[in-house]
């Protein structure tokens, strides 16, 4: 080949390169001015539960339905381990239980022990570590009723430039984000007086005058698992407050709201009647009651009752005298456990919403007739004067564990072809709720199909006297009884709803476990056993019924109720939630997988083993590039049942970080050639798919003035070298 042979095709060569290059499909990542191109919401995951109305969606689309078959891992970020607190009653104090938040592009990592990790979104280092100070477990026993041994937490979030968690003495911590040092601090959530400078109080000086919690028995436990709620504008925070140990010495339920600058109380509302004396009711006491307390508390139940739903049902309907003496000989061991989730102010309304945990003591209620209202409830509240403005009990006389005290969500979008706000709601009984925001009037309430339910799992009646009467779940037998969902609850997680689909997505848990009575007067415990009669129940049960112990994730309509589609996971448990983003359903389960489902048909889109189960849902969320992410926790610390499924740890965890490639392969194309075969004059047509390859929607850059010049240029190229072909050729 002679030179001129060689420059033209050299010159073809070049002309096809200009125009090659200015076709690249390149992945949509970020940068620096692509993050101001995110809204505030795109780019952040500042609560719990993604916002302030605690939907769990982000509106992103970088990652979405024909993107997120291409994640990679971006980084990995062990969480250190702690021995600082010991184990509680609920299992160690390792890792985290709580979603990561992101932050114009800083990740923040509560630990249960309340210490704070900073990363940078970009590429996992350290930004700075908050060390919460050592606490003196005996002093603030002996000091002040208070215990930690429920140390894990489900959450912080970002409120008005503060990090804000509440804390293991009773206190509101403010962390600044740029540097975690503590900006303030509230004291003295479980008392009255703001007095002492430490924080502490001497047991002698309980429910004197001015000092302490108004008859009250019991120790405040589990202070520090759910954050506060504030409502910056009005200089108004909100707290509920109750005992845990499963109801059992519960400190006496409330909700209160105090002065987000100042700290003082502004109002609080007992949600539970008081018990006895100090001196004779409390922890290892069987006092008297407050006999005149006590019935004025009845007389304002039945005031009220028109407020008071109960498992839809108005309580004013159900018997006068079960309402009046509803908790009866209430005492050292009864009371209501806890929030765990987000709670929700409609600023619109000044409104306060959120659910409460179960009645205690669980599964044992020989000393407490009726509904044991208002655990496991909805509840809405004035959020300036604290009045009850209506409730909705989801599970009367709760015997089974049955919190209704996850994440609370706020909307307005369209209920049975009408626009209406609701309040959406899941709880441990395994149904989701759609009440009105205004009356709590229900909806909906979406059962999930997979649940099966045993005999003695079923709900009991409010109108039935036997019913709010019972005092364990197969009286009068006192022998064993299996019961699903397990006490773990059908339903332990963060719902989403996704507004411009008007759909809800949440993941069910259908596990069985084994209850027996085996001390009914124990007034100071649950007075049931877990323990099975043999060993090999549960591998009978699961023979004889295999679908028994499942997951599920469920797509509902919230217009209609209808379930548009579920996704089956035999074998595995369930646990903290899912999340919606780019019309993708993001989901880590306990045994290990992560998977993404498409949000309209439930298709599988992605899935990956992580080695590791995870209790704690994902979030996602852009670092300062404007670059979206998707944040794992795995591990996180949780010393779970064997019914949860496998998978499950007590080390710490770490957190796993996903986001797209910096070029997303281009998609092949599907070629469709058409092949003529004749045959006795008969033409038959033959489709061949050559290639058979999903087409991959991505963002592509619009050509630039300099791309056109580029593939003038190529073009010119390609002419020239005809010619110079051509000329060859003759010559």
């Amino acid at each position: 080949m002679n030179q001129r042979n060689w420059l033209a095709l050299a010159a073809v060569l070049l002309g096809y390169l200009l125009v090659a290059s200015t076709l690249v499909v390149v992945a949509p990542v970020g940068t620096a001015e692509g993050q101001n191109n995110l809204s505030r919401e795109e780019r952040n995951w500042e609560f719990i539960n993604h916002n302030r109305f605690g939907t769990n969606h982000n509106p992103q689309t970088q990652i979405n339905k024909e993107t997120a078959q291409y994640i990679e891992l971006k980084w990995v970020a062990p969480i250190p381990s702690t021995t600082q607190f010991g184990a509680g009653s609920w299992g160690d104090t390792e890792g985290s239980q709580a979603p990561q938040l992101v932050v114009d592009g800083i990740v923040f990592n509560v630990l249960n022990r309340k210490s704070i990790l900073a990363y940078d979104a970009k590429d996992g280092s350290v930004v700075w570590q908050w060390e919460h100070p050592e606490y003196d477990q005996d002093k603030g026993r002996a000091d002040y009723p208070i215990s930690v041994d429920t140390a894990h937490t489900h959450g912080m979030y970002y409120s008005d430039g503060f990090l804000v968690q509440t804390d293991f003495g009773c206190r509101y911590t403010f962390n600044d984000p740029k540097t975690g040092e503590v900006a303030k601090q509230i004291l003295h959530l479980c008392v009255e007086n703001t007095n002492a400078a430490d924080g502490w109080y001497p047991a002698s000086k309980l429910n004197e005058a001015g000092w302490g919690v108004p008859t009250n028995s019991g120790e405040y436990r589990s202070r520090g698992t759910h954050p506060p709620t504030t409502w910056v504008e009005e200089d108004l925070i909100f707290h509920q407050l109750g005992g845990h140990a499963e109801g059992t010495y519960g400190g006496r339920f409330f909700a209160s709201a105090r002065s987000y600058s100042t700290g003082d109380l502004v109002w609080r509302t007992f949600l539970q009647p008081p018990c006895g004396d100090p001196t004779t009711c409390g922890p290892g006491k069987d006092g008297p009651l407050f006999v005149k307390e006590k019935a004025e508390w009845g007389d304002w139940l039945v005031a009220n009752c028109d407020k008071i739903w109960i498992q839809q049902i108005k309580s004013c309907d159900m018997p006068r005298d079960i309402l009046q003496n509803d908790w009866g000989d209430m005492r050292s061991n009864s009371g209501i456990s806890n929030v765990w989730g987000q709670s929700v102010v409609d600023e619109e309304t000044g409104i306060l919403y959120f659910g409460t945990a179960q009645a205690g003591p669980d599964w044992n209620a020989s000393y407490s007739p009726g509904p044991r209202l208002f655990g496991a409830s909805i509840m809405a509240l004035d959020a300036d004067n604290g009045e009850l403005l209506w409730a909705h009990q989801t599970t009367a006389r709760d015997l089974w564990d049955y919190d209704c005290s996850w994440n609370t969500m706020l909307t307005t979008t369209v209920v049975k072809g009408i626009e209406r706000k609701v309040v959406i709601k899941g709880c441990k009984n395994g149904i989701v709720y759609v009440l009105d925001a205004a009356t709590g009037e229900a909806y909906h309430l979406l059962e999930p199909p997979a649940i099966k339910r045993t005999p003695h799992a079923q709900l009991l009646d409010p109108m039935s006297r036997d019913d709010m009467l019972k005092p364990w779940q197969n009286f009068p037998d006192t022998g064993p009884t299996y019961q699903n969902c397990y006490g773990g609850g059908c339903l332990e997680s963060d719902i989403v709803f996704d507004e411009g689909r008007n759909m809800l997505f949440f993941g069910t848990f259908n596990a069985p476990s084994f209850v027996q009575v085996i001390n009914a007067d124990n007034r100071g415990d649950m007075g049931l056993n877990f323990a099975a009669p043999a060993a090999d129940w549960f591998t009978k049960w699961m023979e004889d019924t295999p679908e028994i112990l499942n997951a599920t994730i469920n797509a509902y309509d919230v217009d209609t109720g209808e379930l548009k589609w579920e996704y089956n996971m035999l074998g595995t448990g369930f646990r903290g939630g899912v999340i919606v983003s780019g019309g993708v359903v993001w989901m880590s389960s306990i045994d290990g997988f992560s998977t993404a489902l498409d949000a309209d048909t439930g298709e599988v889109l992605y899935k990956l083993n992580m080695g590791l189960g995870s209790s704690v849902m994902p979030t996602i969320a852009a670092d300062s590039n404007g670059d979206i992410k998707l944040f794992r926790p795995q591990g996180a610390g949780f010393v779970g049942n064997a019914n949860w499924g496998p998978g499950m740890t007590t080390s710490p965890g770490a957190i796993m970080v996903y986001g797209l490639p910096d070029v997303i392969p281009e998609p092949e194309i599907v070629e469709v050639e058409v092949i003529k075969q004749v045959e006795v004059e008969v033409i038959k047509e033959v489709q061949i798919e050559t290639v058979v390859e999903k087409e991959v929607e991505v963002t592509v850059e619009t050509i630039s003035p300099i791309s056109y010049v580029i593939i003038g240029l190529g073009i010119v190229a390609i002419i020239i070298s005809g010619v110079l072909y051509q000329r060859t050729r003759r010559l």
